[in-house]
């Protein structure tokens, strides 16, 4: 079963994107691009996690990796916060 991943930016003045869906296989990947780009660009990202419903281990391990350059997650729900080890993120 292919993964259903929404990606949608919201306006400025901060780039957040809002993310919907199942963070899984090719999304996965689609996500990292996303988050890459605006940080070439210089700008720090803010992932609206409030409706993802579910991320596999490949989608925990570029996260992880994406924390460290300046992306933050927020909204993340209990389940989701525990997976990527850093309990209820808000």
């Amino acid at each position: 079963m292919q993964a259903v991943l929404r990606i949608t930016q919201i306006a400025p003045p901060e780039v957040t994107l809002k993310i919907e869906g199942r963070i899984a296989g090719e999304a996965v990947a689609v996500l990292e691009q996303e988050c890459n780009s605006r940080i070439d660009d210089g700008n720090c990202v803010r992932l609206d996690f409030a409706d993802v419903d579910s991320v596999d281990e490949h989608a925990v391990e570029v996260l992880r990796r994406l924390a460290d350059h300046c992306v933050r997650i927020e909204h993340a729900s209990p389940f989701v916060a525990a997976l990527l080890g850093e309990g209820p993120l808000q």
